[in-house]
């Protein structure tokens, strides 16, 4: 299992929409940070510029890499070979878990670099608390990514469809199914007999862990709900799904 993923994340950095797309994120990023603003910024518009462009890191990079990371191994059948030669099946979806969060790690570490460094080149420094607050949300970038991915992934393992998987990613991460949950929670029978759930919705809860740390009240429930069911809970379901699932891909 060690060798397939190391070999899968290899394949994965050699593609040319990763060698591009990441970088052109980069850029994008660096450009906003050291124009935004103009002469008259100040630390609080660097911080505000950088969580911006983050919360498009879903998108833009989550996106090349699910797909990546996904759809051709289903596209080629790189994991029934890998099956065949030994790899479990469960190694399979653990092994993909773990490449999604090194590649997200690979290509979160220097964007969140650029957002440090970049407002310096201006002689914009963040006041502590602006810092911890970019840290905190480069941290809650990264589990948002990952969370989705492995909901988007479970699809996948239990269609064995790569194409209902991305499309189910793009639309958690663009927030499109965040605002049409919201929207259905808050209105009609539901808001009336179920309550407002948008609280248990797992972009609110990571925005709630966030909110709570930096205000320093607990947060250590709301964490554990949020990587339990929106996390541990799908990965559960995919190795059992995909333990019982005929091979057609």
């Amino acid at each position: 299992m060690h060798n397939y993923m190391l070999a899968d994340i290899a394949r994965v950095l050699k593609k040319r929409s990763v060698r591009v797309g990441i970088p052109g994120f980069e850029l994008c990023l660096a450009l906003l940070l050291l124009f935004y603003g103009g002469n008259g910024a100040v630390s609080a518009d660097m911080r505000r510029a950088a969580e911006f462009a983050l919360d498009f890191f879903p998108l833009v990079v989550g996106t090349l890499l699910f797909v990546s990371v996904y759809a051709d191994d289903f596209k080629c059948r790189a994991m029934q070979v890998a099956i065949g030669a030994g790899v479990s099946r469960e190694g399979i979806v653990l092994a993909k878990f773990g490449e999604c969060a090194l590649l997200l790690l690979f290509t979160l570490v220097p964007t969140a670099a650029l957002c440090f460094l970049l407002p310096g080149t201006r002689h914009l420094f963040y006041t502590d608390a602006e810092a911890v607050s970019v840290a905190l949300t480069v941290a809650q970038v990264f589990l948002r990514t990952l969370g989705f991915m492995q909901l988007a992934a479970t699809l996948c393992f239990l269609t064995q469809n790569s194409l209902q998987g991305a499309i189910a990613f793009a639309l958690l991460s663009s927030n499109a199914m965040f605002i049409l949950i919201t929207m259905t929670l808050l209105t009609g029978p539901l808001k009336d007999n179920v309550g407002r759930l948008r609280p248990f919705l797992y972009t609110a809860l990571l925005r709630s862990v966030q909110s709570n740390i930096q205000n320093g009240k607990p947060f250590a429930g709301i964490f554990v709900l949020a990587i339990g069911m929106y996390m541990l809970l799908p990965l559960m379901l995919a190795l059992l799904g995909f333990r019982k699932k005929e091979l057609s891909f």
